[in-house]
């Protein structure tokens, strides 16, 4: 008999699956229509699958239900619904192509990092900028797909203006954030040549 799921896993699945198979369906042909009401319920929607990315963690450390299941699957789940969600915003024609490759890029960036980390028993901590970055890009992916007036451009000032503040405060904090991941990384990375023995053992992180 197998063993039940825990919610903390219940909500990555969640996350894991509905990202990539609902959300960009929902986004590419529902977004063109430019109504303030459906955008707004499909933010909600996107802000909800978002959050339960602090609970399922949260709950595991709570309820002592961490798991190398959940170790695995919630980063996955966290990239799952960024790219979904960047990719179909690119092709519901709601942001600048130049911007998704910056952020996937640097997602991309950071995860080969952390693979050679893996591949030489040694992890590179999670910063609070990420953690930040993480944040702001959740809210400006939000701020995006509940602006409906992104083509009257200057004469919807205060949701174009927000949208853009909220894009490239992400984007400076994506490239700041990989820099000093990949300062972290050097160091770690040196270190563990000169002394690979005490970098054993030590526990996997993720971002």
């Amino acid at each position: 008999m197998r063993a039940a799921l825990s919610l903390p896993i219940r909500l990555t699945l969640i996350r894991l699956i509905f990202s990539p198979l609902v959300l960009p369906i929902l986004f590419v042909y529902l977004l063109p229509y430019n109504s303030l009401m459906i955008n707004g319920c499909l933010a909600v929607l996107f802000a909800l699958l978002s959050v339960t990315d602090f609970f399922d963690g949260y709950l595991a450390r709570k309820y002592n239900q961490e798991s190398t299941l959940g170790r695995v699957l919630d980063p996955l789940a966290d990239k799952f619904l960024t790219y979904s969600a960047l990719i179909a915003l690119l092709a519901a024609g709601k942001i600048y192509f130049y911007w998704v490759i910056i952020l996937i890029g640097r997602e991309f960036f950071v995860m080969g990092l952390r693979h050679v980390a893996l591949e030489h028993d040694f992890t590179v901590p999670v910063s609070k900028l990420s953690k930040l970055k993480t944040a702001m890009q959740m809210a400006c992916i939000t701020m995006i797909i509940v602006n409906p007036f992104q083509s009257l451009g200057v004469n919807a000032l205060y949701w174009n203006g927000t949208e853009m503040g909220l894009l490239l405060i992400t984007i400076v904090l994506s490239l700041i954030s990989a820099e000093q991941y990949y300062d972290d990384f050097m160091k770690r990375f040196a270190q563990f040549m000169d002394e690979p023995d005490q970098y054993k053992e030590i526990p996997h992180e993720t971002e």
